[in-house]
């Protein structure tokens, strides 16, 4: 015969289970609907993302990255002189014109300084001092570096004429078929490099390859883009764009041939 104490006991037990069982299906209700949220957050996210590619987010920004080319203190031109292509198989149109002015000791389109001379100045702020090599070149002067490099190649390295030229092409570019011809290209070098030291290995380069793009610049000639832009890496040269360009091209990875090719295709 069963005790009375022994059924208080049994009861106690099952009330206790019971209690358990209550509190587990509180707890998974709680994470079910934590996981949708998430899921929804996510959703909303990758919309907004689909939706505005090119959308620069302040929240993804550190401070140091911030820049007055972000606001609209900056001149904003048509892609009628931002997208300007210049290359070997591409010669600069005879009705260019380029409104040369003095910058930092070298003659550039007047057009870009405000950019490049925000880009430089924050540059300095971020302790990172770039000093310009060259900028603006005409086409006589183009000519005669051009001319120059043909002859070194044949009489130094035992080029033929052909290859001489070729590589002078890729390395120095002919009259008008040199991005140094429009003013909107300049060589940056910094201030105490050493001689025989490449630029790519400097503060000064990391520097403008994380930022330039805020202030309108990219790099011409990158490197592995060589059998596209025809010349080879140059790790100093950087080209105006305008920003939201500059921006796109970063992006999708792509040098200035490759971009042009895209607007125009977007464009037809």
């Amino acid at each position: 015969m069963k005790r009375k104490g022994e059924k208080i006991l049994k009861t106690q037990a099952g009330w206790y289970r019971a209690d358990q069982v209550h509190r587990i299906r509180i707890v998974m209700t709680m994470v079910a609907v934590a996981i949708c949220i998430s899921a929804a957050a996510g959703a909303v996210v990758a919309w907004v993302q689909i939706r505005h590619p090119f959308d620069r987010s302040s929240s993804s920004k550190s401070a140091s990255s911030v820049s007055p080319a972000q606001d609209d203190s900056l001149p904003v031109y048509e892609d009628s002189y931002n997208l300007v292509l210049v290359n070997a198989s591409h010669a600069l149109k005879s009705d260019f014109t380029v409104l040369e002015t003095s910058f930092q000791g070298v003659t550039v389109d007047e057009r870009i300084v405000p950019a490049l001379q925000a880009m430089m100045e924050r540059a300095e702020k971020d302790g990172c001092t770039l000093a310009l090599s060259s900028g603006y070149v005409d086409a006589a002067a183009q000519d005669k570096l051009y001319r120059a490099e043909v002859e070194n190649l044949k009489t130094n390295h035992g080029y033929s004429q052909v290859r001489a030229e070729n590589q002078a092409q890729a390395s120095v570019g002919r009259a008008n078929y040199n991005e140094k011809q429009t003013g909107m290209a300049v060589q940056f070098t910094a201030p105490d490099l050493a001689k025989g030291k490449s630029f790519s290995s400097t503060a000064q380069y990391g520097w403008l390859v994380r930022y330039s793009v805020d202030y309108g610049f990219v790099l011409r000639c990158p490197q592995n883009k060589e059998n596209v832009t025809g010349m080879q890496f140059n790790p100093g040269l950087f080209r105006y764009v305008g920003t939201d360009n500059a921006v796109k091209m970063r992006a999708l990875g792509m040098c200035l041939e490759e971009y042009v090719s895209y607007v125009n295709q977007s464009a037809g």
